[in-house]
């Protein structure tokens, strides 16, 4: 004998796929198959929907008083009972009413919330580990861009994403890009320029490596390898972080330019590789005896 296969489960299609939204939307799953058998046809006791539909006899009438008691069905006058539905437009116009609503009281509720001003809010940043999940970070937010990319790299990794950077100039993309490294770096259509200001000089942390992506202003790629090979990073759509990144890399192009135009002025005033610029992240020396006693009869 074949088995029973109910009227909103029967080969999928539109019924299946109704029942499965209206699950989606807070009703319970026999709420659900019930509505649905009772749009299939005239009034219906509960055994008939029970039968049409497979929602177990002894919950089919819980499931239809459930389905009256939020407006979704009538039950009828007589004995047997008999049930029926409201339009399904009808429902779907009033659920979506209620939830308005809902969405209403809810966003009001939370202005109150951060109103009083004890309520955290965080910046959400993804964390990624290695060099493999980056670059494919890198990839994935080179493919999504439409408009404007920033990007600072030094060449090994200009070169590893240069197909991405590429298909995006192909998009109308305009690609802004700062490369670090003596060797040039030149694809058609992206301006490019390049960290000279350090040129002269080798610091400990030039074996540092790092990335720095914002795509669009709306997302952020920043990773760093402080030896030069273990790679960490954050991607972030938090409008702050992105901001934050964005700044970074504009400004140290700034910089660029303005070395490129005033190189030697800046070299006899900060040395060759800018480092007098650096002087305020030392910690301040103690001042000699005699230069604290001047200094205390200026003073006093």
């Amino acid at each position: 004998m074949p088995a029973h296969r109910s009227e909103a489960t029967a080969g999928g299609g539109p019924a299946d796929d109704f029942a499965t939204a209206l699950l989606q939307l807070g009703f319970s799953h026999h709420e659900a198959r019930a509505y649905v058998g009772l749009l299939a046809s005239e009034p219906r006791t509960g055994y008939a929907v029970a039968k049409a539909t497979g929602v177990p006899q002894p919950k089919v009438y819980e499931a239809l008083r459930k389905l009256v008691a939020r407006g979704a069905a009538f039950e009828l006058a007589g004995r047997p009972s008999r049930f029926v539905p409201v339009p399904a437009d009808q429902l779907l116009a009033k659920l979506e009413s209620t939830f308005s609503d809902r969405l209403r009281v809810a966003r009001r509720s939370a202005a109150e919330l951060r109103a009083d001003g004890d309520v955290p809010t965080y910046e959400a940043v993804r964390r990624l580990e290695e060099w493999p999940k980056i670059e494919s970070a890198a990839r994935a937010t080179l493919d999504r861009a439409r408009r404007r990319v920033y990007i600072s790299a030094r060449v090994d990794e200009l070169r590893t994403l240069q197909g991405e950077i590429e298909d995006a100039v192909g998009r109308a993309v305009d690609v802004v890009a700062l490369c670090f490294g003596k060797e040039p770096w030149v694809v058609a259509g992206v301006r490019t320029f390049t960290h000279a200001s350090t040129d002269k000089i080798l610091y400990r942390s030039h074996q540092a490596r790092h990335l720095a992506i914002v795509a669009d202003s709306a997302e952020t790629i920043w990773a760093l390898a402080t030896d030069g090979h273990n790679w960490s990073g954050v991607v972030s759509d938090s409008a702050l972080v992105v901001a934050a990144i964005k700044d970074f890399v504009r400004h140290d192009i700034d910089l660029q330019r303005v070395y490129a135009d005033f190189g030697d002025e800046l070299k006899r005033a900060y040395g060759p590789a800018l480092e007098a610029l650096e002087d305020y992240r030392h910690d301040p020396q103690p001042a000699a005896p005699e230069a604290a006693r001047v200094a205390a009869e200026a003073a006093g």
